[in-house]
């Protein structure tokens, strides 16, 4: 059975399989779907929750020996286990194929990863579960679809924003649904109380609300990059690291910056007018001049230095490379405000074991 993940509240209403896939890209989509599973779970007696990450040093034997021993606190438990490459491989499959062939009773399994490859729905360990669960396949809403999400976002804090707050959380947050769901939910403790009545929200109270908040906003980062300004930029960038700013924001911001250059210089190569091209890209008519400038700058040797560092920053923020990424975000906003290439050191990465 498939069921997709704007579905699954309902489907939850009125039953819980022992078993579902959940699978997708976007890990906050992924993590609300598990999250209402759980809840079921919790609400019909699975009142002890499991879990384990298939990594290199996982025994499979966990899974029979977590499915079959009894627990002192809870007749029901829940199992949940990350395959971080969505594919349990060949040890896996025969874990999980004997699972099919009994069950255990009173137990939850929900398996979890990224993106399914589009032959591994076809594979015989996901045959073999299809019968006894829930495909739940998870997809990041489109440009299209973005603007309705986050409406019904907002509506699960009782806030009603006005067309003008959509359209900017939209250029905020496209592809950071987690940021999103972090600043709505500090609106909506901001906001006072108004009964059962959902609170309006424009752009000044959304702006408003950046502005209060405590911690230095990520966004502050963009200015510069527009303006083209590397002292602001080093400034703004020290203020954030110094309140704790979380790196892998910082991260996806400048990667978000460099992708909107690059994928409106392709839309320019292909025929697009400079307008046309920043308009697809979401550009606000206020920013359209500055990208200009930006795009005219933005030559094929910066697009390969920025892919460069970007490169180094993932794998210094999630492999520990032992690379200073505060060096690595000083470096990519140097090369993002200068007209000339700069000379920028890419030290060898140390041996990184990446997964298919």
């Amino acid at each position: 059975m498939q069921v997709y993940a704007n579905q699954l509240e309902q489907h939850l209403k009125t039953q819980l399989q022992p078993l579902y896939l959940v699978f997708g890209d976007d890990d906050y989509l992924r993590l609300r779907a598990i999250r209402s599973i759980r809840e079921k779970a919790v609400q019909l007696g699975f009142s002890e929750r499991l879990q384990f990450n298939q990594q290199h040093e996982f025994d499979w034997a966990e899974l029979n020996s977590a499915s079959q021993n009894l627990s002192l606190f809870s007749e029901r438990r829940s199992i949940e286990l990350e395959l971080p490459t969505a594919s349990p491989g060949i040890e896996g499959s025969k874990a999980l194929h004997a699972w099919t062939q009994a069950p255990p009773p009173d137990i939850l399994l929900i398996l979890h990863g990224p993106k399914l490859k589009a032959e591994l729905p076809r594979s015989k360990w996901i045959k073999a579960l299809d019968p006894l669960g829930v495909f739940v396949p998870v997809y990041t809403p489109k440009k299209t679809h973005h603007m309705r999400f986050i409406t019904q976002l907002a509506g699960e804090y009782q806030l009603a924003l006005e067309a003008d707050a959509v359209q900017l959380l939209q250029a905020w947050f496209e592809g950071n649904l987690l940021a999103l769901d972090q600043t709505l939910q500090k609106i909506a403790l901001s906001r006072t109380d108004n009964g059962h009545q959902p609170l309006p929200i424009d752009t000044r109270l959304v702006k408003a609300h950046a502005e209060l908040q405590s911690r230095f906003d990520i966004f502050a980062l963009q200015e510069p990059l527009l303006q083209q300004n590397f002292k602001l930029y080093v400034q703004r960038l020290q203020r954030l690291i110094e309140t704790d700013a979380e790196p892998a924001l910082i991260h996806w911001l400048l990667q978000r910056h460099c992708n909107t250059l690059n994928q409106a210089q392709q839309l320019i190569t292909e025929g697009e007018t400079l307008a046309q091209a920043l308009q697809k890209q979401g550009i606000w008519k206020q920013q359209q001049a500055a990208y200009s400038v930006l795009l005219q700058r933005w030559s094929a040797q910066h697009r390969e230095q920025a892919n460069q560092l970007l490169l180094h920053i993932e794998l210094a923020l999630k492999r520990d490379t032992k690379e200073d990424f505060v060096t690595l975000f000083s470096h990519l906003g140097l090369l993002c405000c200068s007209a000339e290439l700069p000379s920028l050191p890419f030290p060898e990465l140390p041996y990184v074991y990446l997964e298919p």
